[in-house]
């Protein structure tokens, strides 16, 4: 703990410490705002699929990532029936 404060420049000391600290901190604040900024994308891809070791794994991953849905598989298997239904339609 910091020795009690006693006289006006023991105060005008701790006052200018803790300027500066509130200084770096402001600082050290916006370059990991900048670096999130920057990086969101990439970290968020990796946060849902894991970290990518080839980029030609990278769509397979998605793909199969999507694909284990079953509210997607469901989706995917009635817009083909009326996709067939539809061509049927047509060649009739």
């Amino acid at each position: 703990m910091k020795k009690p404060i006693k006289n006006i420049h023991a105060l005008n000391k701790r006052i200018s410490d803790l300027k500066l600290k509130k200084y770096k901190l402001e600082n050290k604040l916006d370059d990991n705002f900048n670096n999130l900024r920057e990086n969101f994308l990439g970290m968020s891809l990796n946060s849902i699929f894991g970290k990518r070791t080839r980029a030609s794994n990278f769509w397979a991953e998605i793909v199969t990532h999507v694909m284990e849905s079953e509210k997607l598989q469901q989706g995917v298997k009635n817009f083909v029936s009326k996709v067939t239904d539809k061509i049927g339609d047509a060649l009739k």
